[in-house]
């Protein structure tokens, strides 16, 4: 149980890494560099990773598992609610808006 400190360490790293992506989609509606299949494959993951820290019954890893599904479910739902908007750093809209 000593050890248990490195996992809140980790699971307190996760957030944080999250943070940024989240906060800059929310406010600005910026999909730059977000790649969909990419979150929906980690979202899948998590789903599987909660299933196995539940059978575990292992209090940080299912804290982790949780907040990574919130994580990639909000950037999902804001990365598709504004797929092609891209804020004035990134270049205002996706090039390949220009395409269709």
């Amino acid at each position: 149980m000593e050890m248990q400190w490195i996992g809140h360490l980790g699971t307190g790293l996760v957030i944080a890494a999250y943070m940024p992506q989240i906060i800059h989609l929310t406010r600005k509606g910026c999909t730059a560099g977000i790649s969909i299949p990419a979150y929906s494959s980690w979202f899948l993951a998590s789903i599987l990773l909660l299933s196995y820290a539940i059978s575990l019954k292992d209090s940080v890893f299912i804290f982790l598992q949780v907040y990574q599904l919130l994580a990639t479910s909000l950037i999902l739902l804001f990365s598709y609610k504004n797929r092609g908007q891209n804020c004035d750093f990134h270049g205002g809209k996706c090039a390949h808006d220009d395409i269709a």
